[in-house]
């Protein structure tokens, strides 16, 4: 299953569970994931790195091609032009897993690896490495993985 498709599913998982409309922004949508912070510094840049954790996941097969990237854009809705010029840039680096990890704080990792393996079909091995490197570079328990992974009804690592 393609990373849009993927998209897709939790989009409309998120907008169920939280009672928004179809029309919803991805910013709605993302709140609809890690709530409301008081702090808009602290809420942009929760988005920013959940955001970043779906393009890095969507790289680690190697690339993400063009259709991809047209499909991402179009999925991600009315965007700023600073956001749209981000994940532009993102679809386009190489993946860094070492410096992501790093930008990571304390209480995110679960959201990051559930939108990581959301990203992410585990249908080649370089998705599951991706995956276990990005668990162990989050100090994820083997019980957090399995949760996470049997809430978005996807098989398991091990």
């Amino acid at each position: 299953m393609k990373l849009i498709n993927r998209l897709e599913e939790l989009y409309k998982k998120i907008i169920s569970k939280n009672n928004l409309d179809k029309s919803s922004t991805i910013k709605e949508v993302v709140t609809g994931l890690i709530g409301t912070d008081e702090d808009e510094a602290s809420y942009h840049e929760e988005i920013y790195l959940l955001l970043k954790a779906m393009i890095n996941a969507a790289k680690a097969d190697g690339t993400i091609d063009i259709e991809e990237q047209k499909k991402i854009m179009n999925f991600m809705g009315d965007m700023s032009k600073v956001e749209q010029m981000f994940v532009e840039h993102e679809m386009t680096q190489a993946l860094q897993l070492d410096s992501f990890l790093k930008e990571i704080p304390q209480g995110m990792e679960q959201q990051i690896y559930y939108m990581s393996l959301f990203a992410i079909d585990l249908d080649v091995e370089e998705e599951r490495a991706y995956l276990e490197k990005l668990a162990e570079g989050l100090n994820l328990t083997n019980e957090d993985i399995d949760s996470i992974h049997e809430s978005l009804d996807a098989e398991a690592l091990a």
